[in-house]
């Protein structure tokens, strides 16, 4: 069975620099990793390095700015059973009362290890929310 996770949130600020924030070393290290390499284009490599040591890493799969973003995903480690490369999370950024809705759609996964990373998205777009200058509403089903 494969699972799926997803989350969303409303952040105030410009599309363009929400989508920066992700697709950038310096975005991504503001809010999602303590070290970060990119390489911005369709089947170019990304590797974000967590707090501790952990590294998730995969590659571009679409790039189109600054209104959707895909791209392959898993643990170096293999942690939670997915291995690096092994699932798909494509980010849809949508212009929304004057700030930027995000949804992340992570594909691919078993239903233990989707429940995780939707935990995990919903908490680091928090962290997006507020770095981006200002936090929206967070995911209701983050409250569950």
């Amino acid at each position: 069975m494969i699972g799926l996770a997803e989350a969303e949130i409303e952040i105030g600020a410009p599309i363009d620099r929400v989508f920066e924030l992700w697709t950038s070393t310096e975005g991504l290290t503001s809010w999602m990793a303590d070290h970060a390499e990119v390489d911005l284009r369709p089947g170019g490599a990304w590797r974000w390095v967590h707090e501790g040591g952990e590294a998730c890493s995969g590659a571009y799969v679409e790039i189109a700015p600054p209104r959707r973003l895909v791209f392959t995903y898993g643990w170096e480690t293999g942690r939670f059973g997915v291995p690096a490369g092994s699932t798909t999370v494509a980010v849809d950024f949508t212009e929304h009362d004057g700030g930027t809705r995000v949804r992340v759609r992570h594909d691919g996964l078993t239903p233990e290890a989707a429940e995780r990373h939707r935990i995990g998205w919903s908490h680091f777009l928090g962290v997006l929310a507020a770095i981006a200058g200002g936090s929206g509403p967070h995911d209701e089903q983050e409250m569950h």
